[in-house]
């Protein structure tokens, strides 16, 4: 990671962007938003570039389908990677050597432990700002959920679990693991994990491969995570955290907040009486938007403010990593500084 301190001004920074799928359009919306001047495209899909040039006035010149020549040619100051996890490593070590400074890659973050160490280190050789898109600090679901965990109505967190469909341990349980050390206040430390046997045919196709079953996370700070994305599950997200006096029941697809919390005089009772009145709120939150958390990514980044840097993206993936290999052992714990994790492994993940 870079030791840069100034702030950076977002208006008018170069920006490049690889992959133009639907993140990737994104990507190229959130860059025009901060005022950023996109400088260049980079898809091997023709239709990509033509939407690319209609809807976010990309000049032709400027759309390339061979994204190492886009980056020698056009020689962005930022670049958002946004194709899929097999070619993350490749391109964010060639824009490094190539004197990239700010970079925003999507998760998950690599398809190897040792892909996502050599990203790290190669932008620690060049100075670069490497960020990889884990926006849950910047998601009002999360943020509110944040300020209200250790107050005196609620008390402190004791656990989490995520009640989801379908969504995939890289795709989208990755997030959860850094939901998990935002909210927390720390790492997990070790998973247990039981996968699904069946597989569905995966939506970015036939190349990939994302398991679906359940997973408990833990800190060593006290607080666990349960996740639950099955197969046979095809619709919901809510997250339920569980606090000393009462719980938040987040309905992340809705927008919708629900908060129980024991009344004051009945709070310093045991545990145990877990029946006690309650003061209730249900409030309304922002529906989940892509685009802008990803400009505060970006701004967080540019402006030396705290952001998801390789080191948080390294994590998620290593809980990855880790709950293949406990499911593998039939279930067992399994630490994320076990020296016999794999390395160089390759996952098929999207």
């Amino acid at each position: 990671m870079s030791s840069r301190t100034d702030p950076v001004t977002a208006a008018g920074l170069r920006i490049a962007v690889i992959g133009l799928g639907r993140m990737g359009m994104r990507h190229v919306q959130a860059a025009r938003n901060l005022g950023m001047t996109v400088c260049g495209v980079a898809d091997t899909a023709a239709q990509a570039l033509r939407s690319a040039q209609a809807d976010h006035g990309v000049a032709a010149s400027e759309c390339f389908t061979d994204a190492d020549e886009m980056l020698a040619s056009v020689k962005p100051q930022a670049l958002a990677i946004a194709t899929t996890a097999p070619t993350h490593a490749r391109y964010v070590q060639a824009a490094a050597r190539l004197g990239v400074r700010h970079i925003l890659c999507e998760k998950a973050m690599a398809t190897s432990l040792g892909d996502a160490e050599a990203m790290i280190e190669a932008c620690r050789r060049s100075g670069t700002d490497l960020a990889v898109n884990h926006q849950m600090r910047f998601m009002a679901q999360y943020t509110r959920v944040k300020a209200l965990i250790g107050s005196a109505e609620l008390g402190p967190l004791s656990s989490i679990l995520v009640a989801g469909s379908n969504f995939g341990l890289a795709m989208n349980a990755s997030h959860y693991f850094e939901m998990f050390r935002y909210i927390a206040d720390a790492p997990v430390r070790g998973v247990q994990a039981w996968f699904e046997e069946a597989q569905l045919a995966n939506p970015r196709g036939a190349q990939f491969e994302d398991r679906s079953g359940r997973i408990l996370a833990w800190s060593e700070a006290g607080p666990s995570m349960y996740v639950d994305f099955s197969a046979a599950s095809g619709w919901g997200m809510q997250i339920v955290y569980i606090c000393r006096h009462g719980q938040i029941v987040v309905d992340e697809l809705n927008g919708d907040m629900r908060i129980a919390a024991r009344q004051a005089e009945y709070r310093d009772l045991p545990t145990s009486r877990y029946g006690m009145p309650v003061d209730r709120q249900q409030i309304a939150i922002e529906p989940a938007d892509t685009v802008m958390p990803t400009m505060a990514v970006w701004s967080a980044m540019l402006e030396g403010r705290p952001y998801p840097d390789g080191a948080a993206g390294l994590h998620a993936l290593t809980c990855l990593v880790a709950a293949h290999a406990s499911h593998e052992a039939g279930g067992r714990e399994v630490r994320l500084d076990d020296p016999s994790l794999p390395r160089d492994r390759q996952f098929k993940w999207a």
